[in-house]
């Protein structure tokens, strides 16, 4: 650590000299420009103005010739875009019409933001074509959230009806959940390397990153909670009114929780992130209560079995809400 004093020159501007080792390290030169930028916590970053220039584009290449196993090409191919590659290109040989179907698929139902640009008999060339500003890591959040939480109560009604119909709707809409988790991670990942982006996302610090990793992972796990309720409450059917308003009741307070824990971690407020917390204490002292009230006294094992792991996912996902306030306390508190 180095201190330097602060210097006036024209009477209105201070200065301060740079380290000499580090204008080598950086190659500059006299009069080459620098950009001064002003950190959340106050301090200076200083960079050439160079860094700002636009990056040649990251390209993947995948060889599905070595790699035999489509899964393993398959999750490959999502880990470069995960990793923030612009360009991904797969060789896959004449005999692998699968695979490009395969990775056709995924393109389409799991990712956002890339395209399949040029294909062959030999392999493809995807390319992501929209960048994080396009749909900023806030936002992105957020749909990911709506749709969840819209999931989670048509899953009810699948359970009040047992319609396969919306059951299989609903598993179609956690693709669109899984969509928004790979871009919230692309973005993630991307600001990780590169300082710049992170208040360009709508963050204030690096710490910011990791509490948006665990909270979009929360908010995945509440549309496979969802997912779990619809395809197992269609197949059943005869369940007592009683029971059905319990349940119920349960889990639009389970919701409440959820949707007021988002809301809590995009507004960084802390009192709703309290709120929330306490109101699982409440979705679990009743989903006890349920438990033992109206399911093993009289019904059948099976019965009993299934509607228990109902319950449970309605508690899990008012307990992932309670996770993403916690995270939002976390990140509110300020930096020692």
């Amino acid at each position: 650590m180095e201190f330097r004093k602060l210097q006036v020159t024209g009477g209105n501007s201070y200065i301060v000299s740079l380290p000499k080792e580090w204008i080598k390290d950086m190659s500059l030169r006299p009069k080459d420009p620098v950009a001064v930028i002003i950190q959340p916590d106050s301090s200076l970053l200083i960079v050439p103005k160079r860094e700002y220039k636009e990056s040649p584009k990251k390209e993947g290449y995948i060889d599905a010739l070595k790699e035999r196993d489509r899964d393993t090409i398959l999750r490959r191919f999502i880990s470069y875009y995960l990793a923030g590659y612009d360009v991904i290109k797969i060789d896959t040989g004449k005999s692998e019409p699968a695979l490009r179907a395969a990775i056709r698929e995924i393109v389409r139902k799991k990712l956002i933001g890339i395209e399949i640009v040029e294909e062959s008999s030999t392999g493809l060339l995807a390319q992501c074509i929209s960048s994080y500003s396009d749909l900023p890591l806030k936002k992105a959040t957020e749909r990911m959230s709506i749709i969840a939480s819209g999931m989670f109560s048509d899953s009810i009604e699948v359970l009040k009806q047992g319609s396969k119909d919306l059951a299989n709707e609903i598993l179609e809409r956690d693709d669109e959940v899984d969509r928004f988790y790979y871009l919230v991670l692309r973005q993630l990942n991307i600001a990780i390397r590169n300082r710049f982006i992170i208040q360009e996302i709508g963050l204030s610090s690096p710490r910011d990153l990791l509490g948006y990793r665990l909270a979009a992972k929360s908010i995945e796990r509440v549309g496979d909670h969802a997912t779990s309720i619809a395809m197992e409450a269609s197949e059943v059917t005869g369940i007592r009114k009683e029971v059905l308003e319990k349940i119920e009741e349960i889990a639009q307070l389970s919701k409440n929780v959820f949707e007021t824990s988002v809301n809590s971690l995009l507004r960084l407020d802390t009192k709703l992130a309290e709120e929330a917390i306490t109101r699982t204490k409440e979705v679990v002292t009743l989903e006890q209560k349920v438990s033992g009230e109206i399911l093993a006294p009289k019904m059948f094992g099976s019965e009993a079995s299934f509607l228990k792991l109902i319950l449970e996912s309605v508690r899990r996902v008012a307990e992932y809400g309670a996770d993403i306030s916690e995270i939002t306390i976390d990140m509110t508190v300020k930096e020692p």
